[in-house]
């Protein structure tokens, strides 16, 4: 059978998915910056803003499960595709919107679509790329979430400022209108199609029970990310969901069992390497992304920073993780494996700590010049981080497999950020209120922005522990051999 594409198409082919996934990425952070002239346009409460960003962000979650099993099961190349053309047009749907609830309504349903189109990404370049050829498509995939956290912030004032058309706010989504459909028409001639597991229909019953415990699980996180604390009802509504998926773990066995296709081939985690990264991956990412959020509150509340100056002090961290993202994936991991990711958290948390002395002692005059060591020291571990795990974890996967391995991979990084955001974020907006900072905003946000930091690396030294559960080597995965693509 013919070698699989290569060269400039190859090239042109992980573009693509890149971008689609760096739509999604971007979509969430800089609309962050975006809300309150939203909220003055729409003439929206605090309840729609808040389900503008939650609405997608639950419904994405979700979704990601049944995105990877369909993926499997109707070529992952065409749910990619119906995934992209279907974003794009929810896209263009929140440029339309005339009032509060259809903006939140179409980013409900973007975040639908994106869950078809986030879990094919892994897949096709776990396709696109022999195992020994994955280190720098995978360190860019992984360098995403570092450059889409800061840029953000900073295209955001810039496209309000631009203003084109009268657009405002709008523009964020508009920008995806022809990338989408550039993306989609590119992805359709050049991605190659392959079914992971075999014909069949979706477990419908698995997709229902699946839905319905990631739901009572995420929804009490995203309520409680939004800075007033963990509601009364959260606690009973995340054990709930906790059996729910207990009940649906058993019910996707039994299915396995009985020869039927589950939704996830729970065989998966059996293999030392995708439990232990995604252990991992779960651990790393409720700091990271506790750490963008304070981390912007601390900026621009405590030290007074514009939304602007504060993206500007963070580009650092993008470069910088983008840069060791590459290096460790492409030379690292082949050489020394597990220790990447080992080396990797032990400067995340350096640079974490770091970080927290300066936010302890913080006043009117701190500025990026004293931050700037540990974002350096922090970034540098991240991407140490961030490829190699998602290497790892995925190197044992069999193609057959692939859909599952990326879709619990996607939806373990959406918990992730999710209780990041809600866990640090109720000790960052609780630390407020302690009356023990008296010294100005500077001294208060940074007593908070410090606890948070403190407790990062404590989360780090636990997933320093489990690491060595991580074979030493990356086990090299037979490479798919696909048929050359025909122009669509």
């Amino acid at each position: 059978m013919p070698d699989a594409i290569r060269g400039r198409t190859r090239t042109i082919a992980l573009t693509v998915v890149l971008l689609a996934a760096f739509m999604d990425l971007m979509d969430v952070t800089i609309l962050n910056v975006m809300l309150p002239t939203i909220g003055a346009d729409l003439h929206a409460g605090p309840a729609a803003l808040e389900w503008a960003l939650s609405g997608y962000t639950l419904a994405l979650t979700v979704g990601l499960i049944t995105g990877a099993r369909l993926g499997d099961l109707l070529g992952h190349k065409r749910v990619f595709v119906a995934g992209v053309a279907g974003f794009t047009a929810a896209s263009a749907a929140c440029s339309l919107s005339t009032g509060p609830w259809t903006l939140v309504a179409a980013r409900v349903v973007q975040g639908l679509f994106a869950a078809a189109m986030i879990p094919q990404v892994l897949s096709q370049i776990q396709l696109l790329y022999r195992a020994e050829e994955r280190g720098p498509a995978m360190a860019a995939y992984s360098a995403l979430s570092g450059i889409a956290a800061t840029a953000g912030p900073i295209l955001g004032p810039v496209l309000l400022g631009w203003n084109l058309a009268g657009q405002s706010w709008r523009l964020v989504f508009w920008v995806n209108v022809p990338v989408g459909a550039a993306a989609a028409i590119a992805a359709a001639r050049l991605l190659p199609d392959r079914r992971g597991g075999g014909h069949g229909r979706p477990d419908l019953p698995g997709v229902l029970i699946a839905a319905a415990g990631l739901t009572l699980v995420v929804y009490p996180l995203i309520a409680a990310s939004a800075g007033s604390g963990w509601p009364a009802w959260a606690y009973p509504v995340i054990l709930t969901g906790l059996v729910v998926l207990t009940g649906f773990c058993l019910l996707q066995r039994r299915t396995a069992a009985r020869g039927g296709r589950p939704l996830i081939d729970l065989s998966v985690l059996t293999k030392r390497s995708p439990a232990g990264g995604l252990a991992i991956q779960l651990l790393f990412l409720v700091p990271i992304m506790g750490f963008f959020l304070t981390i912007m509150q601390f900026l621009q509340r405590g030290l007074g920073m514009s939304p602007l100056h504060a993206g500007l002090t963070l580009l650092p961290w993008s470069v910088t993780v983008t840069v060791f993202a590459g290096l460790s994936a492409a030379v690292l991991l082949p050489r020394i494996g597990r220790l990447t990711v080992q080396l990797g958290l032990v400067l995340t948390a350096a640079g974490l700590a770091l970080l927290a002395l300066v936010a302890a002692n913080a006043d009117g005059r701190t500025g990026t010049l004293d931050l700037l060591p540990g974002i350096l020291l922090g970034a540098a571990g991240m991407g140490l981080v961030v490829a190699p795990i998602a290497q790892l974890t995925l190197a044992d996967v069999a193609p057959a497999q692939i859909g599952t391995g990326s879709g619990l991979f996607n939806t373990i990084s959406q918990l992730g950020a999710c209780l990041g955001v809600a866990i640090l974020g109720t000790v960052f907006f609780n630390r407020l209120h302690d009356p023990a900072g008296t010294g100005g905003p500077a001294d208060a946000y940074g007593h908070a922005f410090g606890r948070t930091l403190w407790i990062s690396v404590g989360l780090l030294a636990v997933a320093l522990l489990i690491s060595f559960a991580l074979p030493r080597r990356p086990a090299p995965a037979p490479a798919p051999h696909l048929p050359e693509e025909q122009p669509a």
